[in-house]
């Protein structure tokens, strides 16, 4: 365990930029949080989650994949490394499922190459962000429980800091860190994680509505419902941190040369899953909808999971930048309210 003075914050950090290429949280000029490159005059510490999730440093909104120059083909795989800081437990637990998927069956040596490289430094939450985080009720914060090398715990004018790996404990011999009593930091420690935890409540709405679709009960309804609200703008799939559908396109320069480029997609789009034949399979919004909630509450695999609730983080950005308020808590609640109308008040179905 070790302590690190917020005031030497901004100084460690410009020392890590000359190993590191640092992202860290910053104000825009219009008061906004954005996770971008360390800038003194925009770095700050006084930040909520920023609307942009820290995945995009694994999986790039789009990204080049091998370049062809005249016949000849040269792999883009990223060799820089990367330093992340500032990142909320339910980021990086997504972090660790978009580099699980990528690795699982055939591993992606583009995602694999810049998940080595980076350093990920989470910022434990004393509490929710704003009124959507449920992350309690997903398993996945409020403190990251793995998948960092340094976490902080914020004890007001000083972070208590927790090694998570060799690296990290690397980073830690820095000047700017203090010894501290382990026992002390240790106790300190599960207090703040109790206060953090005790702070977000658990939403019931959301396991309500797993166990509902679980049993294979008929949402039909609920899905006609809200794929007539979608108006398929695919935010919800660009700001989740564990979203990873991708589509890959060619640009060419010349008849000998050119780029294959990976681009972000997203499964509401009604040409994702639209076949060379012109079938969809997917044909409706409300099926596309169903699709893409099921896959975060249903059809996950543990294995990308790492072991929490599902396929979902509990982070809330879908519901803070949906449109027309269809995002996880409000499709949990939906499914929820249908399950308590279909048991009826006596436990039974309604006729």
């Amino acid at each position: 365990m070790k302590l690190l003075a917020k005031n030497d914050v901004p100084e460690i950090l410009q020392q890590w930029s000359q190993r590191y290429e640092v992202l860290c949280p910053g104000t825009a000029e219009q008061g906004d949080c954005i996770f971008g490159a360390f800038r003194r005059d925009s770095f700050t510490l006084d930040y909520r989650k920023p609307a942009m999730p820290p995945k995009a440093s694994l999986l790039p909104p789009s990204q080049v994949l091998f370049t062809v120059d005249k016949g000849r083909y040269a792999a883009a795989l990223s060799a820089g490394a990367a330093l992340l800081f500032g990142v909320r437990a339910c980021d990086a637990m997504g972090m660790l499922q978009t580099r699980s998927f990528f690795q699982r069956d055939c591993p992606d040596s583009f995602v694999g190459s810049r998940a080595d490289g980076t350093v990920i430094i989470v910022n434990a939450c004393s509490g929710p962000q704003n009124e959507t985080c449920f992350c309690t009720t997903m398993k996945s914060g409020p403190c990251a429980d793995r998948g960092f090398d340094l976490q902080l715990y914020d004890l007001g004018e000083a972070f208590l800091v927790e090694e998570g790996s060799g690296r990290g404990a690397e980073l830690a011999r820095s000047r700017f860190f203090s010894g501290v009593n382990d026992a002390e930091a240790a106790a300190s420690i599960s207090a703040f994680k109790c206060r953090a935890h005790t702070a977000i409540p658990l939403v019931a709405d959301v396991p309500r509505a797993m166990d509902w679709l679980r049993a294979g009960q008929p949402c039909d309804r609920v899905w006609e419902r809200l794929g007539a609200k979608c108006i398929m703008c695919g935010g919800c799939a660009y700001v989740c941190p564990t979203c990873t559908c991708f589509t890959v396109s060619d640009r060419v320069h010349s008849a000998m040369s050119g780029q294959r480029i990976r681009s972000w997609d997203a499964c509401l789009f009604s040409g994702f899953t639209r076949e060379a034949s012109g079938h969809n399979p997917r044909p409706s919004q409300a099926l596309r909808l169903r699709r893409r909630h099921e896959h975060k509450l249903l059809y996950y695999s543990v294995a990308d999971a790492q072991g929490m609730t599902s396929g979902c983080v509990g982070c809330g950005r879908c519901s803070d930048y949906c449109p027309v308020h269809i995002g996880t808590l409000e499709v949990a609640k939906e499914i929820a309210e249908q399950a308590c109308r279909e048991a009826g008040p006596a436990g039974g179905r309604e006729p």
